[in-house]
């Protein structure tokens, strides 16, 4: 077994004051040993880059490889796209423009995310103000919303819907009015069953441990909601396993996928079943009820996406926290911190 394999299980049976002291160690310079962030991200984005140019970027607005350097603002080297004309850095267009923080406490922040601190947590191991820590992690996933996009399902693919309760947590607009009773405390809807009360969130898994969902709908699910989350992102020819719920034939059919239904009141068709996306259902639920004490409905799709990396996806400690930092702080992404608050109550 390698150090870093050794030193990974160790780090997971801290307790969390212990990491919290740990990651605040690492994050301390040391002789010898500190890194111009400037260069790191450089790096990370042309690592990424398609220019066959290997020291410049393509261009953020246009994806032109037409590229030249254009002298530098300080530290920051600029560069000019010659066909749209655009001039940017290396951190245009991605969650690092305009930061006042240095890269190294961006990925200290990643390791936060990976092991799922609070945002007090998170903010106090960083030594970041807690609004920051919000807006941070939202840009973070945000971010990764783009990796989901590109999640395709293969093989036997299992589908269900799990239900979160309408939240408006922390909206306090003074044009905004629930529309709704609020609840007191501990209490859940106030309709028995399924209604618009509660936030549909259709699912799919394969067990490859690749995952997809996101928020659709108040209430019951219908066909075109369903669709919305499987039409196009599972590979033709694959089984779909679903339960008794009608909606997914359509969707099969038109998707060219084998449709296998679990009749009701039954737990498995032959040796079909769906215990890997109730398992799926299992982790959202207690990421979101449990670390995060309920989230708002108009974030919960971003908590989907943290759930499919962190807990269903299936790699080491060390590879996942590689991948996100890698991805998150390369790929195009113009969330900026105001405008995350003032995003709509419901995101469908």
């Amino acid at each position: 077994m390698d150090q870093i394999s050794i030193i990974t299980q160790m780090f997971e049976n801290l307790s969390d004051h212990e990491k919290s002291e740990f990651l605040k160690y690492l994050k301390t310079d040391k002789p010898n040993q500190k890194i111009k962030s400037s260069d790191t991200q450089n790096e990370i984005v042309l690592k990424h880059s398609k220019n066959p140019l290997p020291d410049r970027p393509d261009c953020p607005h246009c994806q032109s490889h037409n590229v030249v350097k254009y002298g530098r603002n300080g530290n920051v080297q600029k560069f000019k796209c010659k066909d749209c004309g655009k001039i940017f850095s290396i951190s245009t267009n991605t969650i690092l423009f305009s930061t006042k923080k240095d890269l190294e406490t961006w990925k200290l922040f990643c390791e936060c995310m990976i092991n799922k601190f609070s945002l007090r947590k998170c903010a106090e191991v960083c030594e970041i103000n807690l609004h920051t820590a919000f807006n941070w992690r939202h840009k973070i996933l945000d971010a990764l919303q783009n990796m989901q996009s590109e999640v395709t399902l293969k093989g036997i693919v299992e589908s269900d819907e799990t239900f979160f309760d309408l939240s408006f947590k922390g909206t306090k607009k003074e044009n905004f009015s629930i529309p709704r009773v609020a609840h007191n405390r501990g209490h859940s809807v106030s309709t028995r069953g399924l209604s618009c009360e509660q936030v549909c969130v259709p699912s799919s898994v394969d067990l490859d441990h690749h995952s997809i969902g996101v928020a659709t709908n108040l209430g019951k699910p219908c066909i075109q909601d369903v669709s919305k989350v499987l039409a196009q992102r599972v590979q033709e020819g694959s089984i779909l396993v679903t339960d008794s719920y009608k909606g997914y034939q359509k969707v099969a059919f038109e998707n060219g996928l084998t449709h296998v239904r679990i009749p009701r009141g039954k737990h498995k068709s032959g040796s079909f079943n769906i215990n890997t996306v109730n398992s799926y259902h299992s982790e959202l639920k207690r990421l979101v009820d449990h670390y995060f004490k309920g989230v708002a409905t108009k974030y919960l799709n971003n908590y989907i996406v943290y759930n499919n990396f962190v807990n269903f996806a299936r790699d080491t400690y060390s590879n996942k926290l590689s991948i996100l930092q890698d991805f998150v702080f390369s790929t195009a992404c113009m969330t900026r911190g105001y405008a995350i608050k003032n995003r709509p109550a419901l995101p469908f």
